[in-house]
């Protein structure tokens, strides 16, 4: 394995900026690969070119998934490593470079660039909603462009670190350190309504498997949550809610994603 950006979504933003920095950049034989699909085997890999990892912002914070996933993988070959960190609301991109740096510093390995790149916001477990489509219109362009800036400093090799005002603030302020302690639990307050048709979607999404059939609804296991929202965005019967938090609120997909690109069943 020689290039390779390895990704976490839920929805489909991360995804969608993993396939265009890829195509943008133009690596040589660059792989794209999902750290849900194989966390399990992160040990086995030792990439030996470009190596790039992207992921959504949680609570000011890297993905617990993430996180394990950058500690297992070996890192010692690669030439040159990057983090991309998706953020959806105001405030929230802070956290992620730090925290990467810190992880890879300890493997004696160098982040040489990372970027916060703002996507539509889809954490509608919290008071607001997901944006209208217009504004999702206009995330989308923004996010083009910037990726097209992150490929060409990927292609020359650039060293480059976003600055955030709340990157070490934001942590504290958020609650990071409980959240990663909690999210596996976290999936307590999913419950699923009367429209459920048993189509399977949201076990075909969760990154960590863990929701399964219990005799004639979806059942979470409430013990490796990652609080991704995948299972809750991609119902197609829009049956699944997070408490009452959700209620009447729109759901979303990365319009440029396939739905069967987010599958994680394997």
């Amino acid at each position: 394995m020689n290039n390779v950006i390895f990704y976490f979504t839920g929805t489909g933003n991360s995804l969608k900026i993993t396939k265009d920095i890829a195509a943008k950049s133009k690596l040589p034989d660059c792989s794209i690969v999902s750290i849900a699909k194989t966390i399990s085997v992160a040990k086995s890999f030792k990439p030996d070119g470009i190596v790039g990892f992207v992921f959504p912002v949680y609570y000011c914070g890297i993905p617990q998934i993430v996180r394990l996933f950058l500690e297992q993988i070996d890192l010692s070959a690669a030439s040159y490593v990057f983090v991309i960190a998706t953020y959806g609301s105001i405030g929230g991109n802070g956290g992620c470079i730090h925290q990467a740096k810190d992880i890879l510093s300890k493997k004696n390995v160098r982040l040489n660039l990372a970027f916060y790149v703002k996507t539509v916001d889809n954490f509608i477990l919290w008071t607001w909603d997901v944006p209208s489509i217009n504004n999702q219109n206009k995330s989308h362009k923004m996010v083009d462009n910037i990726t097209g800036k992150i490929a060409n400093c990927i292609i020359n090799k650039e060293e480059h670190f976003d600055w955030s005002f709340v990157e070490y603030i934001g942590p504290i302020i958020f609650g990071n350190k409980r959240f990663i302690k909690n999210v596996n639990n976290s999936d307590k307050y999913f419950h699923v309504g009367s429209k459920c048709n048993l189509c399977g979607i949201c076990i075909k999404v969760c990154p960590t498997k863990n929701i399964i059939i219990n005799g004639s609804k979806p059942e979470w296991k409430n013990n490796q949550c990652q609080l991704c929202t995948a299972c809750l965005h991609m119902c197609p019967k829009e049956a699944i809610e997070f408490g009452k938090a959700t209620r009447n609120k729109k759901r979303y997909k990365n319009p440029f994603i396939k739905l069967e690109e987010l599958f994680n069943d394997n």
